[in-house]
């Protein structure tokens, strides 16, 4: 069960910061979006690296260091996520 539970949380670690960049590259206009990774660094960088990625990302596409704030927010705001699923999930099937 264990194993089980790590691996959705690997998934998780993919799949959350995947979900926040997909939503923000929608709202980017176009010098913005022009500034994003195109689609081999993004999965590069979401896979490899996970919620790390993000404050990468936002700075990238704002230059700013309020960009660079947004990023830590939504990695912080990740980080918890994944990490309060996986321990709703332990606590669901009993693994400590």
């Amino acid at each position: 069960m264990a194993v089980l539970l790590v691996s959705i949380e690997l998934a998780l670690g993919i799949l959350v910061p995947w979900w926040i960049v997909r939503r923000d590259l929608k709202k980017l206009d176009g010098a913005r979006l022009a500034r994003a990774w195109n689609d081999a660094s993004f999965w590069s960088a979401i896979v490899l690296f996970g919620p790390l990625s993000l404050p990468f990302h936002f700075t990238k596409t704002r230059r700013s260091l309020l960009g660079f704030v947004l990023g830590l927010a939504w990695m912080v705001a990740a980080f918890l996520t994944i990490g309060l699923l996986g321990s709703g999930l332990s606590l669901l099937f009993g693994v400590e």
